[in-house]
């Protein structure tokens, strides 16, 4: 059984090479729901759930913006991710979308939270400035979404690097372009490629409770530079010519990490938790050190070690 036929539906790869790429160059995107199998999506969550969120522990952990998480490290944790990435479909598009020249510049799990409200924007940028770089982003829904959806402004990657920079106001998109909005409500496995190019955002929810929960990596039609990348070497068992290329090996690699966050941006939640292990974390650290107490037994300070890690 070949990756294809493991990670994509049977309807997926059905379609075309050529009818996607001509949808993608003509509205700047192509959009198939149910495009990945259901088993690819739970290896996907089972992988990503190990990571979530930790401190002070030597493994890969996800990170916290303002109304967002991501988890960045796919390539490291996830060997279902290695094989959606070099898929013979992700190599035959990129080739005919861009030629021989084609690199991963970015990739992250993320989830975006209700009430947070993304501005629209495109992706043809680096951690400097807007970029004349053309590029692919391939996006899939980890969750069924019906609400905080992906939008994309149909036909504005013939437009958009006109204005040399890469965010609109929302104020701009509704005056001028709002029967070129396209939302995408879709079940889990869902799949959108579009063009860097193309104005986007996903809509704003006033569901405090939403989780929207996808899968992003992009594309550059251009071998210059990425983010940092990061592969577990066992996952590497695609010899294809043009798999070491694409995932940057011996390539420049000093984009600025994605996202930028730091303790100001942990949700209140993860902060009351975090506190809450640095405490525990303090008091068993001083009952084995015998900093609080030498009078305790042996039984009873096995019992406080087993209530303060829970």
């Amino acid at each position: 059984m070949s990756n294809n036929e493991i990670i994509f539906t049977d309807e997926f790869i059905s379609i075309p090479l050529t009818d996607i790429k001509k949808k993608i160059i003509d509205d700047g995107y192509f959009y198939f729901e149910k495009a990945l199998s259901d088993r690819f999506i739970r290896e996907i969550e089972n992988e990503i759930s190990v990571y979530r969120f930790s401190m002070n522990e030597n493994k890969p952990t996800g990170t916290f913006t303002i109304g967002q998480y991501f988890f960045v490290d796919l390539l490291k944790i996830s060997k279902s991710f290695y094989k959606y990435v070099t898929s013979q479909f992700v190599g035959n598009l990129c080739g005919s979308y861009f030629g021989e020249n084609f690199r991963l510049k970015a990739l992250r799990y993320y989830e975006t939270f209700g009430n947070f409200h993304m501005q629209w924007h495109t992706d043809n940028k680096t951690d400097r400035e807007f970029a004349e770089i053309p590029g692919l982003i391939f996006i899939f829904y980890v969750s069924d979404v019906d609400d905080g959806e992906f939008q994309y402004v149909e036909g504005s990657h013939r437009w958009s690097n006109h204005k040399a920079y890469n965010d609109f106001s929302d104020e701009f998109i509704r005056q001028q372009y709002s029967n070129d909005i396209r939302s995408f409500k879709g079940s889990k496995g869902s799949l959108i490629i579009y063009n860097t190019y193309g104005v986007h955002r996903a809509k704003p929810s006033r569901n405090s409770s939403l989780v929207r929960k996808s899968v992003f990596f992009q594309v550059d039609g251009d071998v210059g530079n990425s983010e940092p990348i990061y592969l577990n070497t066992p996952y590497h068992t695609n010899k294809q010519p043009w798999v070491e290329q694409f995932l940057g090996f011996g390539l420049n690699q000093s984009y600025k990490p994605f996202p930028s966050s730091n303790v100001a941006s942990l949700p209140i939640s993860i902060m009351r938790k975090s506190l809450s292990l640095v405490f525990n974390g303090m008091i068993i650290n001083l009952l084995k050190r015998n900093k609080l107490t030498r009078k305790f037994s042996k039984r009873f300070k096995s019992l406080i070690f087993s209530f303060l890690k829970k």
